[in-house]
């Protein structure tokens, strides 16, 4: 193919009216409409041993009433298709919240994220801010809530390393302590799920300090919605991405990536040993 060839058809690539489009030349996929080779964005996420090591019934009971036990019972989550999450990226529209398909405009809905994993969407609001920084009070706070102190790094930066986390679940619980002990495993298991899967931060191995006022009262912690925290953020990452501002792409990548799947059932994996369901209708007695 010669070059004006190549130049007539790229051409044709794009919207008819480029001033529909609102940021366009600012959007990953005019790289594309231009012949500029792109790369795969990089996934950041963290669960560590979440799903390696046997969790206590009474932390899992302790977890179901925080709002979590849906997500934890999903399983360890698939790797992320880099490849997958770049294309949705690169038709994913900042205006709209949107996809934009050759069959039309989809996007990840409320409804979406309480199905595929299970976190409540309805609730308070997921608001806060860091309280203080002074070090001790946040050695108390993590001593009686969690059960250990942090590391000295940690204290610094105000973030939990999420391997302290994680190594706080090989410790093996026994049947009689007090009640306590489980709610202090229990928020250390949702700390992980929600620094790991739902608002991972760009370095993929940190957890804020102060997501643990969301944990403190169980009953409290149950009434958040959760799942529209979680969609909030990964539309704000995904607009981030594809404005070209962030390679390292935050976020819910793990339900995006099943969303897609369910919705594109042309490109979603065989199951090699699929669990049979037996389904029965609602209105037998």
């Amino acid at each position: 193919m010669t070059s004006s060839s190549s130049a007539r058809r790229r051409l044709l690539c794009g919207p008819e009216d480029p001033f529909v489009l609102y940021l366009q030349r600012q959007h990953v996929s005019n790289n594309i409409w231009a012949g500029v080779p792109s790369e795969d964005v990089r996934c950041r996420r963290y669960e560590g041993i979440i799903w390696d090591v046997p969790i206590h019934p009474r932390v899992l009971a302790v977890i179901d009433e925080m709002g979590f036990g849906g997500m934890l019972r999903c399983g360890q989550p698939k790797d992320n298709d880099h490849h997958l999450i770049t294309a949705l990226i690169e038709r994913w529209r900042p205006v709209t919240h949107t996809f934009h398909f050759p069959v039309g405009e989809a996007t990840v809905t409320l409804e979406d994220v309480e199905v595929l994993w299970g976190l409540k969407v309805d609730g308070d609001a997921l608001t806060g801010y860091i309280p203080t920084k002074d070090v001790n009070y946040w050695k108390t706070i993590s001593l009686d809530f969690l059960g250990f102190i942090p590391d000295a790094v940690d204290l610094k930066e105000m973030n939990w390393k999420q391997t302290s986390l994680s190594n706080q679940l090989r410790i093996e619980l026994s049947n009689d302590h007090d009640q306590y002990i489980y709610v202090q495993r229990a928020r250390v298991y949702c700390l992980l799920l929600l620094g790991g899967l739902l608002i991972p931060n760009a370095s993929g191995n940190k957890i804020p300090f102060f997501y643990l006022q969301f944990f403190m009262d169980v009953e409290r912690c149950a009434s958040y919605s959760w799942g529209g925290a979680t969609l909030a953020y990964l539309y704000h990452n995904l607009c981030e991405a594809a404005l070209a501002k962030r390679t390292d792409v935050r976020g819910a990548l793990t339900l995006l990536q099943l969303w897609a799947w369910e919705r594109i059932p042309i490109i979603r994996p065989k199951m090699l040993n699929p669990v049979p369901i037996d389904y029965v209708p609602c209105a037998v007695a």
